[in-house]
């Protein structure tokens, strides 16, 4: 009998199936490759960060000397944080994010918490909107920030943040984030109408006070094409001196809209804040903003109006420049006064916190210029 693996029908009958086996190998480890592929990419993480660093002279009240110092975060606050995003399928996701701030000058942590720029955990779906929970802004926050138009938003010197944030308008949620908070975001609606309901449970005491720093609020926004219209509500609860047993109220909105002229861009917003316990305050603001592309960067324009109880009117402007060395590294430079009439006292909180408030009547006034990056 010939061995059959010299007849020519069997030696290419074996070839085949070595041919056959070899190509279902390689089929094999390319499904396992793309299954490794499609898995990892369900699954994100990323790191993120900006580091900002400042020097500024200031005269911060009467009898202080113009005082030059070093800064951090004066553009925008420096941080890092981690951000995270699973694919559910279905157009569903879970997400998380993790962000702590520092201080450039002296590489403390921004705060007494460990991710004082917020923590939170939550679900999104394309169809039905978002739901986070954790350490978060409130719903007023957003509304507040569209507002401004300046190329990162909120910059410290800037005259939104001198006269409107929650350092000068108390618990308002126009800044910082709230303990204990869940929110539910809507999807994308008629083209461009937005929605947000949150809700903190405060500092969640158990000695009776369970309604301090509880707060509740929502916003509405619509974007069409150049402009942005949005409201914002915000109710926080807190124990006034002398009521021990009856919590009081501190009720804010928000009403504010930005337009698009060609690569230029405007924004204005009024704040009305009021308190219900026994003292009457109440604060409103308005402000009026503009970025203005020139040469290699952003001119930066702003100007504010505050008046508070007590007959306390102060005016706040602001003008910089941010110049682009890089998509990610800016060079910029702020000048920015507050304008004070005989009753009120409203200092640079965010520019120096030894000096909040001044002298009734004095206007402070502040130089800053720094480098940013981001990562």
């Amino acid at each position: 009998m010939q061995d059959p693996q010299q007849h020519p029908a069997s030696a290419a009958r074996s070839s085949l199936r070595q041919q056959a086996r070899r190509l279902a190998m390689a089929a094999g480890a390319g499904l396992l490759a793309a299954g490794a592929t499609a898995a990892h990419a369900q699954s994100s993480v990323t790191f993120y960060g900006i580091v900002d660093s400042a020097l500024q002279v200031g005269k911060f009240d009467r009898n202080i000397s113009p005082t030059p110092m070093a800064a951090s975060g004066n553009l925008q606050a420096s941080r890092f944080g981690f951000r995270g995003a699973e694919d559910l399928g279905g157009g569903n996701s879970a997400n998380f994010q993790l962000e702590t701030g520092f201080n450039t000058d002296t590489g403390a942590g921004g705060g007494n918490t460990l991710f004082n720029r917020g923590a939170s955990v939550g679900l999104s779906s394309r169809s039905y909107g978002s739901v986070d929970a954790g350490f978060l802004y409130l719903p007023i926050y957003w509304v507040f920030l569209s507002s401004d138009v300046s190329t990162y938003g909120l910059a410290n010197p800037a005259a939104i943040m001198s006269l409107e944030h929650s350092s000068t308008l108390g618990s308002s949620g126009t800044g910082g984030f709230y303990p204990n908070a869940v929110r539910y975001r809507t999807p994308v609606l008629f083209g461009g109408l937005t929605s947000e309901i949150g809700y903190s449970f405060g500092a969640e005491n158990n000695e009776g006070l369970n309604d301090a720093g509880r707060n509740a609020g929502a916003n509405v926004q619509y974007t069409r094409d150049r402009f942005t219209v949005g409201y914002g509500y915000n109710r926080y609860r807190y124990f006034a001196a002398g009521s021990p047993t009856v919590s009081s109220a501190q009720i804010t909105q928000v009403l504010s809209g930005s337009y698009k002229i060609g690569d230029n861009a405007v924004g204005a917003n009024y704040v009305h804040s009021t308190r219900s316990d026994a003292t009457g305050w109440f604060a409103s603001a308005f402000m009026v903003n503009a970025k203005i592309p020139f040469g290699q960067g952003d001119i930066e324009l702003g100007a504010a109006r505050r008046i508070q109880n007590g007959d306390a009117h102060a005016m706040a402007y602001d003008i910089g420049y941010v110049y682009f060395l890089s998509k990610r590294t800016q060079l910029y430079t702020y000048a920015t006064t507050i304008r004070n009439n005989s009753r009120s006292t409203q200092g640079f909180a965010l520019l120096n916190s030894s000096y909040a408030t001044v002298s009734p009547g004095f206007n402070p006034w502040a130089i800053t210029a720094g480098l940013r990056t981001s990562f």
